[in-house]
């Protein structure tokens, strides 16, 4: 088991409060089993950081995403802690926000 923690950013954060308030309007349900998926790849990358793939908009190799159904998960790995710095629609082009890591 990997000694890395996770750490939502705020707007990652917001980004799964967004998706889930969308989901729940079809069912609650569906809503937590999402957001309860959501978090389950966090932890796999955990013990596997180098899994996702560079951020191809970026290219910048500390920066990854990962793609979970329709959502893109956009990660770093600073020491010890994963980093999550945005979810969003894989549909949607990747716009860099003003990601504060604590």
């Amino acid at each position: 088991m990997s000694k890395r923690t996770f750490i939502l950013t705020k707007q990652a954060a917001l980004d799964i409060e967004e998706i889930t308030g969308y989901i729940a309007r079809d069912g609650i349900e569906s809503a937590i089993r999402f957001a309860d998926e959501l978090l389950e790849v966090c932890r796999s990358i955990l013990d596997f950081p180098e899994m996702g793939r560079v951020v191809p908009e970026i290219g910048q190799p500390q920066i990854r995403e990962i793609i979970h159904k329709n959502y893109c998960l956009v990660y770093t790995v600073r020491k010890e802690k994963v980093y999550i710095l945005q979810v969003f629609n894989a549909a949607r082009l990747f716009r860099m926000q003003n990601i504060e890591i604590a």
